[in-house]
């Protein structure tokens, strides 16, 4: 207990806690966002050059979360997706695009070389695999 002095009062502020997952896959949704517009190219690496869905996708989580894409992961519902986890599409016989999730049903992601960066429904495909690398 503080015994206030003369006409001050005391107010306790309440304490919060920060989610720090929820804090890390903000940032990356962030920082993919930015290159929304940006140029598509086939093999491309770097989204301020131009870069394809790999590519932008792993570019992104590398620089924003300091991931390094791995050979496994975690497989996710549709229901228990984050932002920040990857959505993968299928066309052709074996999956063939990759898009990272930014929440509220939408990715972000290297679309084509007329459409570059941009954003859609994750559903705008029916994804075959959702993966989730930030947890």
């Amino acid at each position: 207990y503080i015994k206030p002095s003369g006409n001050a009062t005391v107010v306790e502020k309440a304490h919060e806690t920060v989610d720090e997952d929820a804090k890390m896959r903000r940032q990356v949704v962030e920082y993919a966002l930015q290159f929304v517009g940006g140029r598509y190219q086939y093999g491309g690496v770097d989204p301020n050059k131009g870069v394809d869905c790999s590519g932008f996708t792993r570019y992104v989580l590398g620089k924003a979360a300091s991931i390094n894409l791995p050979h496994s992961s975690t497989a996710v519902t549709e229901d228990q997706m984050q932002p920040g986890d990857l959505l993968f599409y299928a066309g052709g016989g074996g999956i063939n695009h990759v898009a990272l999730y930014i929440g509220n049903g939408e990715v972000v992601h290297a679309s084509t070389e007329k459409t570059g960066i941009k954003t859609s429904p994750y559903d705008y495909r029916k994804p075959v695999k959702i993966v989730s690398l930030l947890s």
